[in-house]
């Protein structure tokens, strides 16, 4: 961790206008291969994986058969079978849902997390940096994905949005993960550290487990452009998530809230009147100063409403808008 409060400052500026690479631990990786793997997790996931194409990638609910969301992945087409990237502490709740459901079809499901090491190179000058340095191209569309080397190492280059639109996720076999940071480190690129990471990515508007509380519909999490078809056919929870969409509208959402003064603590409660309306989930100094922003999932009726949280003024504001053009209806 970065110590120093003028390297953490910019360290953070970094990732917000320039490029930065941060370590990230731990990320649940999953692989399926075999001749049914697309067939088979096409059944639990609400994203169309039958359209990808290797190389090709897209986000998408795990949902339980109430519709309840299990997990939020980025499920990405390889040249045998799927890749499946989440966050943290998802991989063993997500492997033994799938296995729960394999019976007789062609599919090895893997929980490969341990043999696999992650890095994030972010910024809006990450793309350009990367494209002086890797053999081949750099993939220009979100979620497109390249076997490729970078650093000495061969890696998995993906493109993500986590912390905003300019965000590559890079994997490689974790006995050259030490190798490949020594490289970076070699090249000048700044580190950033975990907090600098987390304050982009909650500006951003991207949720964790910690923002996605049980018994949460995939609606609530305000992705559905992105992560939900209503034209793929069937799929283990897709009743529930179909009957809401016929419905117009859920009665919560995901937002991003302003507050005065400090960041409070998960699961501070925002309050609008008298009435408790939605509970902070993650916070972080906004990065403008002079407040705090966090992410909450409240309920619509008090959006355009007087909020407080820990008795300060808060309100509802803006995310970035990010890769606007991602839809999977009609891809």
């Amino acid at each position: 961790m970065t110590s120093d409060p003028a390297s953490t400052v910019c360290e953070l500026a970094a990732l917000r206008a320039g490029v930065a690479w941060a370590d990230l631990p731990g990320r649940a990786v999953l692989l399926a291969t075999g001749r049914d793997a697309v067939r088979f997790v096409d059944n639990f996931a609400t994203a169309p994986l039958s359209r990808l194409n290797e190389g090709q990638g897209t986000e998408s609910f795990f949902t339980d058969p109430r519709g309840w969301v299990i997990a939020l992945a980025n499920i990405l087409r390889t040249d045998d079978g799927l890749w499946i990237d989440a966050a943290p502490g998802i991989a063993t709740r997500l492997w033994e849902h799938l296995e729960h459901y394999h019976i007789r079809e062609d599919v090895a499901l893997v929980d490969a997390s341990a043999d696999r090491a992650s890095v994030l190179i972010a910024g809006p000058l990450s793309a350009d940096w990367i494209a002086a340095r890797v053999a081949g191209a750099v993939p220009s569309r979100l979620f497109d994905h390249v076997r490729t080397r970078l650093g000495g190492v061969d890696v998995r280059l993906a493109r993500m949005d986590w912390c905003g639109p300019d965000c590559f996720l890079v994997q490689m076999p974790t006995a050259d993960e030490s190798p490949f940071q020594r490289w970076l480190e070699a090249e000048d690129l700044p580190r950033a550290d975990a907090a600098d990471v987390e304050c982009v990515r909650i500006v951003s508007g991207y949720p964790l487990p910690v923002d996605i509380p049980d018994k949460t519909l995939p609606q609530e999490i305000d992705r559905t452009a992105r992560a939900i078809s209503f034209t793929k056919g069937c799929y283990l929870g897709q009743e529930t998530v179909a009957r809401l969409d016929a419905l117009g509208h859920v009665n919560r959402t995901l937002v991003l809230v302003a507050i005065e003064g400090p960041p409070p603590p998960a699961g501070s409660p925002v309050v609008c009147g008298d009435e408790v309306v939605g509970t902070i989930t993650s916070s972080c100094p906004s990065p403008a100063g002079g407040e705090a922003v966090g992410l909450a999932i409240l309920h619509r009726k008090a959006l355009a409403g007087t909020l407080a949280v820990q008795g300060r003024t808060a309100r509802v504001v803006d995310r970035p808008a990010g890769n606007a053009a991602v839809t999977l209806e009609g891809s």
